[in-house]
């Protein structure tokens, strides 16, 4: 026999593998029960047979689904309690890199020795892309706990370079990335930090806006459409409808013919999606400097069901 005293996860699902037995914890509901379960939040599994099982418990309720499930292995004689507390995705490579931001609405910052793991937890944010005779400032960023998915801008002794050191230059103080005048379109770079103990890397690509103008960091005209799409010179993009911290809802590739405008966005991750959802269509920059996408469907965010929905057609507008 087994317990949890994890109380938050009511509503939630609570699995065993290999025997593979799922059970709802919906205390409103005790006839879909087959673990006895108080309100507190403790489950109950008595009688088990002896070996090793692995107990996955899944919360029903969490902001915009950025969690995943936590895991662990008991022995089945033992009587045990453990915290089944999930990790927010945000902070475990759920997603592409590329699509890290930060926030410091607070204009708090951290120090290094603030950070929780820093060796893992310690992320660089930048342009992932430059055209040549641009400018770039790099910034460390790291969460204030291991369950925070906001991250912070962070303060610490650094030593920037960048290599090759051929069309490229940097601050050595501030981080500020500068590209040559004339350096090759496809060009790449790899800026490093040395902040003593470990060291942190970002790479950067070179890239023409004339060629490839759908590359940026794009947010949606309406507050109720998507918030950010990220796109990248290398044919990566990443679609975030209701932000929260880092996370992100899909990710995967998008191809197009700027003679043509034909676009196409193919997901190969997720956190979740839109139902219905359409990557196929045409795309134009308007007047106005604007992405419009037409006939493509990324969803938007309903919040009477808490989950995306089918949305079409989008207007966005590049960040700087």
């Amino acid at each position: 026999m087994f317990s949890s005293s994890t109380s938050f996860l009511e509503g939630g699902t609570f699995t065993l593998e290999p025997l593979g037995g799922t059970t709802y914890t919906e205390t409103l509901d005790p006839s879909r029960l087959t673990v006895n379960i108080d309100l507190l939040g403790v489950y109950l599994l008595p009688n088990m047979l002896d070996g090793d099982y692995t107990v996955i418990v899944t919360p029903k309720y969490v902001a915009y689904g950025c969690f995943q499930p936590s895991v662990l292995v008991v022995a089945g004689a033992d009587v045990l309690e453990f915290n089944m507390a999930p990790l927010p995705v945000a902070l475990l490579q759920s997603g592409p890199p590329m699509a890290w931001y930060y926030s410091l609405v607070s204009r708090r910052i951290l120090a290094l020795d603030e950070i929780e793991f820093a060796a893992t937890s310690l992320v660089m944010v930048g342009q992932n892309d430059m055209q040549d005779g641009e400018s770039s400032r790099m910034v460390l960023v790291g969460p204030a706990c291991l369950r925070c998915a906001e991250l912070f801008g962070v303060v610490t002794q650094v030593e920037w370079s960048v290599s090759p050191s051929t069309d490229a230059s940097i601050e050595v103080e501030r981080g500020m990335v500068t590209i040559s005048d004339g350096a090759p379109v496809g060009s790449k770079f790899t800026v490093t930090a040395d902040v003593g103990a470990f060291v942190v890397t970002k790479s950067v690509t070179v890239y023409s806006a004339e060629e490839n103008p759908l590359v940026g960091i794009w947010t949606g005209l309406d507050t109720d459409n998507v918030n950010r799409l990220v796109t990248t010179s290398s044919g990566e993009f990443a679609v975030t409808v209701n932000p929260y911290g880092n996370y992100q809802d899909y990710w995967g590739f998008y191809t197009f013919d700027v003679a043509t405008g034909d676009v196409e966005l193919t997901a190969d991750g997720a956190n979740q999606v839109a139902p219905d959802g359409q990557g196929t269509g045409t795309f134009i920059i308007n007047a106005a400097g604007n992405l419009v996408l037409e006939s493509i469907c990324l969803g938007k965010w309903d919040a009477l069901t808490q989950s995306l929905i089918k949305n079409c057609e989008h207007e966005f507008q590049r960040l700087p």
